[in-house]
């Protein structure tokens, strides 16, 4: 029959997995330009196979965490339906490194939730990114990113792929003081290290009295 301190321990074992579930489990909005019920205005940045031009939107994450979700409000395209959304690192107001791509089903237009699966992609407080809309070349997509209706501004960047071996893209940044296109980005904390720590401490007790008592 267990002894009561290790009744006890385990119960603590119990509390503390409970409540760092619990706080996995609460996302956060960290950047979003919706209005109520995430609506948009109804006019948009377009973005399209001719040239494999696309838009992108420069955003601030509010908190630290692991990247949980990401909607986007996007207009129909046509072709196969294909749209990609990529999150980039920011390189001193201009797009960086790539930190992953979505494939996103814009046969129909609207709101466009993205779930991500990967723990390891972590956003930063404070830290700048870049979120871009764009179809593949000879996808035949040309749709288009609902820019948002609360007047939310910032940097704003569109490309294009020109062909030119000797300059294959040609870029330019609309400005630092362009409407946004309509989306939020939600992440989920991750769990401190003093709390990963107590939770091996309480374990190790466990198994300790476990090894003393046999």
């Amino acid at each position: 029959m267990p002894q009561i301190g290790e009744v006890h321990m385990k119960k603590q074992i119990a509390l503390l997995c409970f409540s760092l579930a619990a706080v996995s489990s609460q996302a956060t909005v960290v950047f979003n330009t919706f209005g109520p019920g995430d609506s948009t205005s109804n006019s948009g940045w377009g973005y399209g196979d001719l040239f494999d031009t696309r838009v992108a939107s420069q955003f601030t994450s509010s908190e630290s965490g692991t990247l949980d979700v990401i909607k986007v409000k996007l207009l129909a395209g046509g072709g196969t339906g294909i749209s990609t959304v990529s999150l980039f690192e920011d390189s001193g107001n201009d797009i960086g490194n790539l930190m992953a791509s979505f494939t996103v089903d814009v046969t129909t237009a609207g709101v466009k939730t993205i779930t991500n699966t990967d723990p390891s992609l972590e956003l930063v407080a404070g830290g700048k990114y870049w979120l871009e809309a764009k179809s593949a070349v000879g996808s035949n997509v040309y749709g288009g990113w609902n820019i948002n209706n609360q007047n939310v501004r910032g940097f704003l960047k569109f490309g294009a792929v020109l062909g030119n071996a000797s300059n294959p893209t040609s870029t330019y940044t609309v400005g630092n003081n362009a409407i946004l296109p309509g989306f939020s980005v939600e992440v989920s904390p991750v769990p401190e290290p003093a709390s990963m720590l107590a939770l091996g401490l309480v374990a190790s007790a466990v198994a300790f009295r476990r090894r003393k008592k046999n």
